[in-house]
Order: C-alpha cells, then structure tokens, then sequence
C-alpha cells in the first residue's frame, strides 16, 4: 500500500485522475468545488523550505482478529527544497518505530501527498472489508470527486487559533446500484476532507469510517489529523455526504 502511495506521486501527482493526483485553485469566499480544492490547488504553497507537517493516525477496528491490531502512529511530510517553479522536493515517513519503512522522497510536487496516501489507505481497506477490484473501486472515488459541489463551510481551531475552511464528505459507493448487492452492506462508507489556506499544507483531517448493517460485520475507522487541530463543530459533515452517481 505504501508503496503504491510512491508509485503514484511518481506517475504524476498532478496528471493522473486514475491514481489519484494531486494539485492551483485560489480561495474563494465561496467553497471550491471538489476539483479545485483537492487536484487542482497547489496544497504545498505555505509550506517552506526545511518545514515538517506531522499528522496524529488513529487507526480502530471493532474486530481486530479480522482486521489487524488498533494503534496510533504519526504520518510527517517535510519540505526539502523549494524549486524556482513553485514545486517542492518532498520527504514523507509514514509512521514510526516498527511500522516505520523509511522516509520516502518525492521531487517536484505542488499537491500534498498525505492525500495520495490517504486515498490508497481508503482503497485498500475498502478492498478488503467488501471486496471487489481496487482500481474499480478507485474510479469510483475518482467520479466522486470529480463531481461538483459536495464542500460545506467550517470553522476550527489550529494551534488554539480559529480558522475557516471547508470539509468535504463523501460516499463513493452509494449510488453504485450495479454493485451495491456484492458490498457486503459497506456501500455508504464515508470519506471526510478538513481544509484550509490557513494550515500549512492544506489539509487539516482526514476521516474514513465504513461500517456494515449486516451481522458479524466488524466496523473500522481511521483519522488522520495535523497537530495542533480542534474540531469545534461536525454536525453538518454526514447530513450533506456527497454521493457518487
């Protein structure tokens, strides 16, 4: 998995639909539409050179014998080098100690890629809980995004000051009515996106939630939040999920 995350930086962080790119889009008084905000956007704008972002990952399953052991980790992505383009060299560490693989490094980006890394983590669990084809399941994450609106205004607290951004919450497998029956009762499993220009890097939280009304099917959710987050307020994130059709 985290080698497909390599993989696809590598591909083209700021071309490829299908493996999840990645960004510039300008802030708006208005939210961004789905795009803008996750490909389009140069995420790494407020990053500067020889700055580290580091993400709090909760990871909890119902049934860990099924699903594999509970733990926090933390995900750090470091500017190296700012290029005169406005790209960065990037290095990223997707979590430590035993879990550690290595830092991993990624030239001439302007998107995030903790997104990358969140969206195949999103993918693969998704794969494994209900099964079916990875890239299938992608593209469905691929439409889900590419559609149109879905952004809903929010306010939080980044190292105990407010700021305004926009959360993004999504359901790519909803209004899959071909192959909802082979879901395994998994299809409104739930993505959610924190962002603001006011957090370097972009994004503040990623959420994924799945969960199953059917007997015996272990739920599972994982959260990756900057440090120095405070969600004040979600009510709005699951009453306004954006569907894929």
């Amino acid at each position: 998995m985290y080698r497909s995350l390599t993989n696809a930086c590598r591909i083209s962080l700021a071309a490829a639909a299908l493996a999840f790119t990645l960004p510039g889009a300008v802030a708006a008084e208005t939210p961004p539409s789905i795009s803008d905000a996750l490909f389009d956007k140069k995420h790494l704008n407020n990053v500067s050179a020889g700055e580290a972002i580091t993400y709090d990952f909760e990871r909890v399953a119902s049934e860990q014998k099924l699903l594999g052991p509970n733990f926090t980790d933390k995900v750090i992505m470091k500017v190296k080098k700012k290029e005169e383009d406005g790209s960065s060299d990037v290095g990223v560490q997707v979590f430590t100690g035993e879990r550690d693989r290595g830092e991993r490094k990624l030239d001439g980006l302007t998107g995030n890629p903790v997104l990358v890394f969140f969206l195949d983590r999103a993918v693969a669990n998704f794969a494994t809980l209900a099964g079916g084809n990875r890239a299938y399941h992608k593209n469905r994450f691929r439409i889900a995004m590419r559609t149109k609106g879905g952004l809903i205004a929010e306010t939080f607290e980044y190292k105990g000051k407010k700021v305004d951004g926009y959360r993004l919450a999504i359901r790519p497998f909803t209004g899959d009515k071909k192959n909802v029956d082979k879901m395994k009762g998994y299809e409104h499993a739930q993505f959610e996106f924190l962002m603001s220009d006011e957090v370097p890097g972009y994004f503040a939280e990623f959420v994924s939630h799945y969960s199953s009304p059917l007997d015996g099917s272990p739920s599972l959710d994982e959260t990756m939040k900057i440090e120095g987050l405070k969600v004040l307020d979600k009510k709005t994130a699951s009453s306004s999920s954006h569907e894929a059709k």
